[in-house]
């Protein structure tokens, strides 16, 4: 990914030479800040009001102090894209610089999402034993699933699981996970992960669809009685698990491409419905 030239520090165009903290910042030495990716597409935001109740929400579980609201942060979204370029993944990070509020930063990446085959076959996960702090809030603390990623890079796939000190599977590095057993949607229940606006939308997808659905503990020993699975996040969208670890799950089942499918389609419609 590249960074484009464009970055809005405090809601004023910067260069990005600028755009830097102090070694000795609580943003950097103590992880204190939070931040957010959201997918800009034609111009327009995919699921920016929740991105970013998202993110006023992480800023108060790391006690961080905002002195901006959710429309100023739009307003600012926007600008960036207007700045830079229609298409791409947006980044906003709330830290403490040590100033009476926290300093906000928005910069854009270009967009590559997974590729076709991926989605087409599925892609192959590992596991990786380690689990995030505080794992409601989105924080700079992400030493753990940045371990877990290289890992999953070392062995050529495409992400990795995280396994919790008691054996259940969490979530994703940067990601979500679902499984499906015996015809049920299965998610791990919501205070031992960070849930993905992706996440929280595939399961009101799944009530329209009357997809049985159940948020539950993923044992590892459970793996091999899955019988698909899949990884949700704002740059895969829904994205098909073949393999977990040792276990083979072949090709997308009928619950992960019919809520792909679902996905894809709501996705559209908010490209083609939303006001500017």
């Amino acid at each position: 990914m590249s960074i484009f030239s464009k970055i809005i520090h405090n809601g004023e165009f910067i260069a990005r030479e600028q755009a830097v903290m102090p070694v000795y910042a609580p943003a950097l030495v103590g992880a204190l800040g939070v931040y957010e990716t959201i997918l800009a597409r034609r111009g327009r935001y995919i699921a920016l009001e929740e991105h970013l109740t998202r993110l006023f929400a992480s800023a108060s579980g790391a006690k961080l102090n905002l002195d901006v609201d959710i429309a100023q942060l739009k307003q600012w979204c926007y600008l960036l894209l207007a700045a830079n370029h229609p298409e791409g993944l947006v980044r906003v990070l709330v830290m403490d610089l040590g100033h009476p509020a926290a300093d906000i930063f928005l910069y854009q990446m270009t967009y590559e999402p997974p590729s076709a085959e991926d989605y087409v076959r599925g892609t192959r996960v590992i596991l990786y034993h380690g689990e995030r702090a505080l794992p409601p809030v989105k924080s700079f603390n992400t030493l753990v699933p940045g371990l877990a990623r290289k890992a999953a890079r070392e062995a050529g796939a495409h992400d990795a699981l995280l396994v919790d000190r008691n054996g259940y599977i969490t979530e994703g590095s940067n990601c979500n996970v679902f499984a499906v057993m015996d015809g049920t949607l299965f998610a791990p229940p919501s205070d031992m992960i960070l849930e993905g606006t992706v996440m929280n939308r595939v399961i009101r997808l799944a009530e329209e669809l009357a997809i049985p659905f159940q948020r539950r503990l993923l044992a590892l020993s459970e793996v091999p009685q899955w019988q698909e699975a899949f990884l949700t996040s704002t740059r895969r969208g829904v994205l098909p698990i073949r393999q977990v670890g040792e276990h083979k799950l072949g090709e997308p089942g009928p619950i992960t491409r019919r809520l792909r499918e679902a996905y894809l389609a709501w996705e559209e419609s908010v490209l083609t419905s939303v006001a500017l």
